[in-house]
């Protein structure tokens, strides 16, 4: 009796020890895996389509003069994280992405796609600007979710929610509403700007991810309509910030209206433990609908 007394306790720490090995690894992964790398492995990434016939009273192959140059930078929404058939590993665009569709496109020709999962407006700016050419005359941009947490508030409210939710969504909240991150807006803007003069700089806002009041319907949407008004600030503060510093703004809100996470046709994936990266971003539907938004700003 008192050897399997003395057996259980350390039984006991033993799987405590491993539990929390466990769950540290485990928090490391989910963090890798939704923020992902902000890198400048995007030389790696072909850009453009080399083999695109020219325009009549172009040059030739190559797009012929008729194309514009067309740079995307910015973080996963950017990149196209979220559809799948993705060109790397590092920061995970993807050949579905709307600068990939856009590229498609009769009068642009993507030449550079430095977008990258992960990227704040602090390395948009000093990774991802430098690589746009003086030549661009188009530049897309989708950036900020990660300078408010996005992958924090993702991980602690819907992944494995915590007791730290509530306070990673009023973090971010107080971040979207700083001076700080107005001004980290207009920066990323007035970079892309200084970086290509002739170019037309287009900043997209971010989809409310979840179907309205999911909250009610599925507690594992607890936080859903929370999230939701949080990025609708956020996406005011982005607007104004932007075409303050001379951008365009298109928003992402009203194209996919209906299509959120706990819809029956949703755009954006559910968390998925098998592809963690897609989690909370658009599929490609999605990304198709992000492309048809772009195309109705003019450009040059």
């Amino acid at each position: 009796m008192s050897a399997t007394v003395s057996a259980s306790p350390s039984r006991g720490r033993r799987a405590a020890l491993v539990l929390a090995i466990l769950l540290a690894a485990l928090a490391l992964f989910l963090g890798s895996s939704l923020a992902g790398p902000a890198d400048t492995a995007w030389a790696a990434v072909a850009t453009g389509k080399p083999d695109k016939p020219g325009k009549p009273g172009g040059g030739g192959g190559g797009g012929g003069t008729t194309e514009l140059e067309y740079a995307a930078i910015g973080d996963s929404f950017a990149a196209g994280t979220g559809a799948r058939s993705y060109l790397d590993t590092s920061c995970y665009r993807s050949a579905n992405s709307y600068p990939k569709l856009l590229d498609a496109d009769a009068n642009l020709r993507l030449v550079a796609f430095p977008a990258c999962s992960g990227a704040s407006t602090v390395e948009v700016i000093s990774q991802q600007v430098p690589a746009i050419p003086s030549t661009a005359r188009v530049v897309t941009v989708t950036v900020g979710g990660n300078d408010v947490g996005f992958a924090d508030v993702m991980q602690n409210c819907f992944v494995l929610v915590t007791s730290s939710c509530p306070t990673v969504i009023a973090n971010g909240s107080t971040i979207a509403a700083s001076s700080g991150f107005a001004t980290s807006i207009r920066n990323v803007v007035a970079a892309a700007k200084a970086k290509a003069p002739g170019a037309k700089v287009i900043v997209t806002g971010y989809p409310l991810l979840f179907h309205l009041n999911s909250s009610g319907v599925n507690a594992k949407y607890a936080w859903a309509d929370e999230v939701n008004v949080e990025t609708v600030k956020l996406n005011d503060v982005i607007e104004t910030n932007a075409v303050a510093a001379g951008a365009v703004f298109v928003d992402a809100e009203g194209p996919f209206a209906g299509h959120g996470i706990g819809s029956s046709s949703p755009w954006i994936n559910d968390w998925n433990w098998l592809r963690p990266k897609d989690g909370f971003h658009p599929n490609a539907t999605g990304y198709a609908a992000y492309a048809a938004a772009l195309r109705l700003v003019p450009v040059p």
